[in-house]
C-alpha cells in the first residue's frame, strides 16, 4: 500500500475496496496519530508519577578564625529521601496499570475510528448507487421526452405532455445534483481519513459490492464476549486498580519520609571522618489527610463508574443487535416485488407504444427511483448497523466473519 499510495493520490480514478480503505487509514490517518499522541501523553504522566526522588549532593566549606589562627572545615553530604512503607513499589504498580489503561483506550479509540472509516465508505457507496439510479431515471425521461416531441410534431401529442416531461426532467436533475454534492462531501471526509491531508487529484470509486449477510450469533453471546473483551472496559478496570494503589500510597504517606544524610568532613587541623544524620518533618502524623480523602473518593467513584460501564456495555450491545435485526427484517420484506432497471425500461417502451399513459410512465419512474433508493439505503443501514455492533461487541462480528 505504501508503494501504491502516490499512484492512488494522483490517478484519475481510484478503485478501493473496504479492506484497502482500512489499511490506508492504518498507515496514513492523522486522526489515528492524534489518538496515539494522547496515549503517549497518558503514558508519560504515568512514568512521571513513578519517578523516584533523586539524591541531593551538597558541599559546605566553613572558615573559622580565632585571632590569628585560621581554621577550616569542609563537609561533603549526600541526602536521599527514603520511603519506609514500600511506596515506590506501589507507585510502580500504579504506573504500570495506568500505562496499560492508556494502551487499551487507544485500542478502543482506534476501533471507533475504523468504524467511522467503514461508515463513510458505505455512505459513499450508497450515494454512488443512488447517483446511478437518478442517471437511469433521467435517461428514461429524456428518451420519453424525445419521443413525445416527435409525436407532437406529428400532431398526435399535445405540448402539455412535453412540458410535463420538462418539469420532471428538472426535478430529477435537481435531486441528482444534490445526491452528487452529498457524495462529494462524503468522499472528501473519507479522503481525510485515508490520505493524511494530501490534496487528492482523483475520485474514489468503491469497488466492493455490499450485501446483506445475516449473522449467526446470539445476543447473549455477544454481550458476554463484550464484557470479557471490550478494550474500553478493560481500560477502566486498569484505572480502578491504579486508583486503589494510589489510595494505598496516600495512606502510607501519612507518615513523613526519612531523609538520610551521609557525608564526609575534613578539618584544617588534619581531623577527618564520616558524617551520618537524618531529618524528618513535623508533625509526624496525618501529613496527607486531605490527599487520602481525595483518593478514597476518587477510587470509589471509579468503582461506581466501572459498574455503570458494565451495564452500559450490555445496553449498547443489545441496542446495536436489535438495530441489526430490525434492518434485516426490513430488507427481507423488501425483496418481494422489487423493481429493477429492466422494468423501468419496459415501462418506457410501453409508453412509446401507447400502452402506458404519461401518468403511468411517471409513476413507474418514481416507483423505480424510490424503490431502488430504499434498497441501497437499507443495504447501507444494515452494514452500518453491523459495523456498530462489531465495535460494541469488541470485534466479535469481524472475528466470526474471518473464521
Amino acid at each position: 500500500m505504501l508503494v501504491l499510495l502516490p499512484a492512488l493520490v494522483h490517478a484519475q480514478s481510484t478503485s478501493i475496496t473496504l479492506d484497502e480503505a482500512v489499511e490506508l487509514f492504518k498507515q496514513n490517518s492523522l486522526q489515528q496519530e492524534l489518538a496515539r499522541y494522547d496515549r503517549l501523553r497518558k503514558q508519560g504522566e504515568s512514568i512521571r508519577y513513578k519517578a523516584y526522588p533523586n539524591p541531593e549532593i551538597s558541599v559546605n566549606r566553613e572558615q573559622l578564625n580565632a585571632g590569628s589562627i585560621d581554621y577550616e572545615e569542609t563537609t561533603y553530604m549526600l541526602s536521599q529521601p527514603i520511603e519506609l512503607l514500600g511506596q515506590p513499589f506501589l507507585r510502580n504498580q500504579r504506573a504500570s496499570k495506568s500505562q496499560k489503561a492508556a494502551e487499551l483506550q487507544f485500542e478502543y479509540d482506534r476501533l471507533q475510528l475504523i468504524r467511522q472509516v467503514k461508515s463513510l465508505y458505505v455512505e459513499y457507496w450508497q450515494l454512488s448507487q443512488q447517483l446511478e439510479i437518478y442517471n437511469q431515471a433521467l435517461d428514461v425521461i429524456r428518451k420519453a421526452r424525445s419521443a413525445a416531441k416527435a409525436r407532437q410534431s406529428e400532431g398526435s401529442f399535445s405540448g402539455l405532455q412535453v412540458q410535463r416531461f420538462n418539469v420532471e426532467l428538472s426535478r430529477y436533475r435537481k435531486q441528482r445534483d444534490q445526491v452528487r454534492l452529498n457524495r462529494t462531501q462524503a468522499g472528501n471526509r473519507l479522503a481525510t481519513f485515508l490520505f493524511s491531508g494530501q490534496k487528492l487529484d482523483t475520485e474514489i470509486q468503491p469497488s466492493d459490492s455490499l450485501m446483506v449477510e445475516p449473522i449467526n450469533l446470539q445476543e447473549q453471546t455477544l454481550i458476554q464476549y463484550a464484557l470479557a473483551n471490550r478494550a474500553d472496559l478493560a481500560a477502566l478496570e486498569q484505572i480502578v486498580a491504579a486508583s486503589e494503589l494510589q489510595y494505598k500510597v496516600e495512606k502510607r504517606d501519612r507518615l513523613p519520609d526519612l531523609n538520610l544524610n551521609v557525608g564526609y568532613k575534613q578539618q584544617s587541623d588534619g581531623a577527618e571522618g564520616f558524617v551520618i544524620g537524618g531529618t524528618i518533618k513535623l508533625p509526624i502524623f496525618n501529613q496527607t489527610r486531605g490527599n487520602v480523602t481525595i483518593t478514597r473518593s476518587q477510587t470509589r467513584s471509579r468503582q461506581t463508574e466501572l459498574t455503570l460501564k458494565q451495564q452500559t456495555v450490555q445496553n449498547q450491545v443489545s441496542t446495536a443487535y436489535e438495530r441489526v435485526e430490525l434492518v434485516l427484517e426490513q430488507w427481507t420484506s423488501m425483496q418481494e416485488g422489487a423493481m429493477d432497471g429492466s422494468m423501468l425500461e419496459a415501462a418506457r417502451a410501453a409508453y412509446q407504444q401507447g400502452r402506458y399513459s404519461l401518468v403511468e410512465l411517471l409513476d413507474a419512474t418514481q416507483a423505480f427511483v424510490d424503490g431502488q433508493t430504499m434498497t441501497y439505503e437499507t443495504i447501507a443501514d444494515y452494514n452500518q448497523a453491523l459495523f456498530e455492533l462489531n465495535v460494541q461487541s469488541a470485534g466479535r462480528i469481524s472475528n466470526s466473519q474471518n473464521n
